[in-house]
């Protein structure tokens, strides 16, 4: 009779692909975000608000502007709704500071990377967290708008279609570029306080010093310096509405070239991480 001793074999787990991996970074991040009760208040809220500002907005447009037709220039006054720019602000810094500085700050990006993804795909996985959230301010109050209008006859459901299709894009454009710079500026820094203070920064820094620098010297060029109204020059061209004292085709191209270089640069900044291996 042999003895022999026992033998074992270890149980090989197979690594998830990088579709998978980015799917469950984006899973993960949404659910952190919505167990967060400051991620919520300011999601709820500022949908909430804008959506209701827009509405009451819209009943008064013509208060605002005498004479307004009810045709697809109407919704141009909800889609300029300035609580927006504020929400949007505040969203992207509660929200989106932390999505890339947390990560560096806790050496978690390098161990993203160790595995089978890309910088691509994190990043992308993180704007997929992010440009959701906001879009509750960007998009979703003037589709709410425009429904209601029809709903309420104050326009044809054919323009209140049309200015759902003209929401989407508008709404698009400002979501993809506070997504852009909002991760860029959470990847220059580990501190997400500091990227939170220059998303605003780069809004209110911005947008006030130039409307009123453009109505001191009657230079409305110096109003293409000033993200806000460069999209309120676009959105009211969209609908058809009074120009915003600047082209909209300047306006367009530089809110496009912004997000491109935001991103690229974001880009460039993680590949320059050094990513732990092995």
């Amino acid at each position: 009779m042999s003895i022999s001793l026992p033998t074992y074999k270890r149980l090989e787990l197979p690594l998830l692909g990088r579709r998978e991996r980015v799917r469950a970074i984006i899973a993960t991040g949404l659910q952190k975000e919505f167990r967060r009760p400051a991620a919520i208040v300011v999601t709820a809220i500022g949908a909430a608000f804008t959506t209701i500002t827009s509405i009451v907005l819209l009943f008064f447009a013509p208060l605002f502007i005498p004479g307004q037709a009810s045709d697809l220039s109407f919704f141009a006054v909800p889609a300029s709704n300035g609580f927006v720019l504020f929400f949007v602000s505040l969203m992207a810094a509660v929200i989106g500071a932390g999505l890339i500085a947390d990560d560096m700050q806790s050496m978690a990006f390098t161990l993203y990377l160790s595995r089978p993804i890309t910088q691509t795909d994190y990043l992308l996985a993180k704007a997929a967290i992010l440009a959701p959230l906001v879009s509750m301010v960007t998009i979703v109050p003037l589709l709410l708008t425009a429904l209601v209008a029809a709903l309420l006859r104050l326009v044809s459901w054919t323009i209140a279609v049309e200015a759902m299709g003209i929401s989407l894009v508008i709404g698009g454009l400002l979501t993809l570029f506070y997504t852009a710079i909002t991760l860029f500026l959470s990847s220059l820094t580990r501190r997400k306080g500091i990227a939170a203070a220059g998303v605003f920064a780069v809004n209110f820094g911005l947008t006030l010093p130039a409307t009123v620098l453009a109505n001191q010297i009657q230079n409305p060029s110096i109003l293409y310096a000033s993200p806000w109204n460069d999209y309120l020059a676009v959105a009211s061209a969209g609908f058809g509405a009074a120009g915003a004292g600047i082209d909209w085709p300047a306006a367009l191209a530089i809110l496009l070239g912004v997000t491109v270089l935001a991103a690229l640069l974001t880009y460039v900044r993680m590949k320059a991480v050094e990513v732990i291996t092995g």
